[in-house]
């Protein structure tokens, strides 16, 4: 009950001050001008209906009081925590991300929803008397407090509206959630899509094998090409580079890294792929992202597959990126989806020359790479286990039908971790315990450490999972102990009830030769007899405990 009047609390304040704020603007706009200005949808009626320079000015202001009406919007949602006394409302400091078409809807609503409040408050005002805040000053004043009444519901909905459609609860929102107020050239292509950009594995049916189609949501608009060329002594290091530069140190003899991010391009992939001499089924895995951690092995090369967790802040969820390296004699090629990873401080240590990773080959470079992603669910996990430990202290003390939907949710992200990390692995596993040639001795008893790692990921995940089903369980129970006490009040209620509206109801027969009811006392010793009644059915409750 706190909560609730809290939110009507805040959505009272943001709605009162937004109305202020337009107020102000329209009585400085109508000073101006001099001519009678709404600031609502009524002046674009008004507008379409004359054809003289009035007309014109009307709808010109219209379109201009919307976007001021809009602006004010934003800029109150964007800094309502500011304007909120409540502070225990959810997500309240969180701001939205406002798109176009977000923008365009609040204008447009809160034209029209002034439009409807002006026309109510003139029902219950005289004709030719000041709009909005004087009226409602004056009308109070002679004792009509209607239009006062009016602009307070007004308030509140205006509150809902500005908090509300801005923030991420509306479809509008969902759909632009990619896009900011800047993007006004881009905004055309979202609304004339009616799919998705990600593509499937049921699009490559009928396809020859190993025919190039990047399967999965393109994450980046252009593909970048950074290569770090190292050994004991020196460094070379090139963003945003040419394929090109990048094959011409396949025949060096130095150690080089090279780093794609972007896998959408199979021109790209094939060139990579043809000039490591990677077969086409594996060229082919390195655009597929639906498929699970594995490793390959041949003479000349060993190709390997894993899934980096990163943990989406806005969203509240792990999303999976797919990391493909190929492994040769002195070189290692990296395929990403996105730019953000867990490998900077591998570069560091390569530019500061910290440690042995300049003194050692390409092998010990993807034990560097393969450990900074076994290490990148470590963060992931904390951060579910603070998530898991917020839920538990709600779950204790109010727990809502939120609470279960975010526990289901906390469930089905462990469910996604588990099938990432179960094949990885594996991967370390065949890796550590391969013949190869390309990996020295030395390195596998790094590998061994990262398995190690992998191992406790698992384990970790295991007693999370574990963690979550109980708390599932707790939730049911609570919900259900919260029933049986509702169902346990009602019926000692129903109880103490049935005696007292059966003595009613023998009262209440229709029978002429009833010898109480001639009795002027008999109407306060049935009424004794009622409370009697109740009073010693309460008391043997209490003795019993049940209430």
């Amino acid at each position: 009950m706190n909560s609730t009047v809290g939110i009507i609390i805040n959505r009272l304040s943001i709605g009162f001050l937004f109305a202020f704020i337009y107020q102000i603007v329209v009585a400085i706009a109508t000073s101006i001008l001099s001519i009678p200005l709404t600031g609502n949808i009524s002046d674009l009626f008004l507008g379409l209906e004359k054809a003289d320079s009035e007309g014109v000015l009307l709808i010109t202001w219209w379109i201009i009081s919307t976007i001021i009406i809009t602006g004010i919007a934003l800029l109150i949602v964007k800094n309502k925590k500011f304007f909120s006394p409540y502070r225990k409302e959810e997500n309240i400091n969180i701001p939205p991300k406002i798109s176009i078409v977000t923008a365009i809807v609040i204008g447009a609503i809160i034209s029209v929803m002034f439009f409807l409040t002006d026309t109510i408050i003139g029902l219950f005002i005289p004709q030719n008397t000041a709009a909005d805040v004087q009226a409602i000053y004056e009308s109070a004043i002679e004792g009509n407090f209607i239009p006062f009444y009016f602009s307070i519901i007004f308030s509140i909905i205006t509150g809902f509206i500005i908090v509300g459609v801005s923030s991420k609860i509306a479809k509008v929102s969902e759909i632009t959630k990619e896009f900011g107020v800047s993007d006004i050239t881009r905004i055309s292509k979202i609304l004339s899509k009616n799919k998705s950009e990600r593509t499937t594995i049921a699009d490559t049916i009928g396809l020859r094998p190993g025919e190039l189609v990047h399967i999965g949501e393109r994450k980046v608009e252009k593909i970048r090409i950074d290569l770090i060329e190292y050994d004991k002594e020196n460094i070379s290091e090139e963003q945003d580079t040419t394929i090109e530069r990048c094959l011409e140190s396949k025949v060096k003899s130095n150690v080089s890294w090279i780093n794609v991010i972007g896998i959408h391009d199979p021109e790209i992939i094939k060139k990579f792929g043809d000039a490591m001499e990677l077969h086409a089924l594996h060229q082919a895995n390195i655009m597929n992202t639906d498929l699970r951690p594995s490793i390959e092995t041949s003479e000349e090369y060993i190709f390997l597959m894993l899934k980096m967790p990163h943990f989406n802040e806005e969203k509240g969820k792990i999303e999976l990126e797919q990391i493909s390296f190929i492994l040769s004699k002195d070189h290692i090629v990296s395929f990403q989806e996105i730019e953000q990873d867990f490998f900077e401080q591998i570069r560091k240590r390569i530019r500061d020359n910290i440690g042995t990773i300049r003194q050692r080959k390409s092998d010990y470079l993807t034990y560097a790479l393969l450990d900074a992603v076994v290490d990148s669910y470590f963060l992931v996990l904390e951060k579910i286990s603070d998530i898991s430990e917020g839920l538990e202290d709600e779950l204790m003390t109010n727990p809502t039908p939120k609470t279960l939907q975010s526990l289901q949710l906390l469930k089905r992200q462990m469910i996604l971790l588990r099938k990432s990390i179960w094949p990885a692995r594996e991967v370390l596993d065949n890796l550590q315990r391969s013949t190869n040639e390309l990996i020295q001795e030395e390195t596998k008893t790094y590998l061994r450490d990262s398995y190690n790692h992998i191992v406790q990921v698992i384990d970790t995940i295991e007693g999370l999972r574990d963690v979550v089903g109980g708390m599932l369980d707790t939730y049911l129970s609570s919900v259900s102990n919260k029933m049986n006490e509702v169902m346990k009040t009602l019926t000692i209620i129903a109880s103490i009830f049935i005696p007292i509206t059966f003595v009613a109801g023998v009262y209440g027969m229709n029978f002429q030769h009833m010898p109480e009811l001639s009795s002027p006392v008999a109407y306060p010793l049935v009424l004794i007899l009622m409370s009697v009644i109740a009073f010693a059915l309460y008391g043997y409750f209490r003795k019993k405990k049940w209430v």
